[in-house]
């Protein structure tokens, strides 16, 4: 039964439960080349992604060659575990970029496979975003450095690069006008009673989004309460009682920091640990800056 977070997942490995979300959760908006996640997890996932909560080595192993500091880089990194893993999948080639004549980059293919034998272009992406008005031009990033209609757009023109004249030299035999899909996932935040506007996703996982210092919204009353690192922002967290904090301890630690952070809402499920029902993000006082937004918001116009 999906928590009130939108999805449940019944693995213990945090990094397990990452790529389960990133294999199996709705995406926050359709772009018209979305791949269904059963085409991801193929006839075994299940039974693979069980293995590996089971014996996490490879995969923790995997991670650990390369470890990520962003949550897109955390995200590629599971991905392509996932792709060397899935008997159904064989990746030819990952962030492989297309240069023109005059030495530019022109864009830049996430992912290359061969899904099921038939080459594939995939691009892949896991976006966090909150509502500061009515309209899907409204959902902004955290830090102001991004955007949905930016990450919208550029997605539709990325779908299209295995159709460019200068990508053709660079693709791999077998890719030239390949089929191109998107695999899309996140969490979108709105203030109470505001749902996902068209053309959003109706069905995307959505929190709360509410002022630092106001009252947060809550699922019960016997809840208690974390703080996400960026690397936690995938799958809804699952803790030890130890890791978690009773809301007046949670908003004493917020009080010194000027950014939006994230927060799951959590509720005993057993054994010691607590499972997470729902997410929010607060933002603190004179957030956001109106200079950082003005020029967000003329980057979005002009695209």
């Amino acid at each position: 039964m999906p928590t009130e977070s939108g999805l449940a997942l019944p693995y213990a490995r945090p990094a397990v439960r990452d790529l389960a979300f990133l294999l199996t959760s709705p995406p926050p908006w359709l772009c018209g080349a979305d791949l269904p996640p059963e085409r991801l997890l193929g006839p075994d996932g299940e039974a693979l992604l069980a293995r590996l909560d089971h014996t996490p080595a490879e995969l923790e192993a995997w991670l650990a060659v390369a470890a990520a500091k962003r949550l897109g880089q955390y995200a590629e990194r599971l991905f392509s575990f996932w792709f060397h893993q899935a008997p159904h999948i064989q990746p030819v080639a990952e962030n492989l970029k297309v240069i023109n004549r005059e030495r530019r980059t022109i864009g830049e293919f996430d992912f290359l496979l061969l899904l099921d034998g038939e080459p594939w272009h995939l691009e892949t992406a896991s976006k966090l975003y909150l509502s500061l008005g009515e309209t899907a031009d409204d959902l902004v990033g955290p830090g102001l450095n991004d955007a949905w209609h930016l990450k919208a757009t550029k997605t539709t023109t990325q779908l299209r690069l295995s159709r460019h004249p200068d990508a053709q030299s660079a693709l791999p035999d077998g890719f030239q006008g390949c089929r191109a899909a998107a695999r899309l996932c996140g969490w979108f935040f709105y203030p109470a009673d505001q749902f996902p506007p068209a053309p959003l996703n109706p069905h995307q996982l959505r929190g709360w989004l509410a002022p630092r210092d106001a009252p947060w919204p809550r699922a019960g009353g016997d809840s208690r309460w974390a703080w996400l690192p960026r690397l936690s922002w995938l799958a809804p967290a699952l803790l030890a009682e130890a890791d978690t904090l009773d809301e007046a301890a949670l908003r004493a630690r917020l009080q010194a920091i000027q950014a939006p952070q994230l927060l799951a809402e959590l509720r005993a499920v057993g054994d010691g640990l607590w499972r997470e029902v729902a997410r929010g993000l607060v933002v603190p006082p004179g957030w956001p800056d109106p200079a950082r937004l003005a020029a967000l918001k003329l980057k979005i116009s002009r695209t």
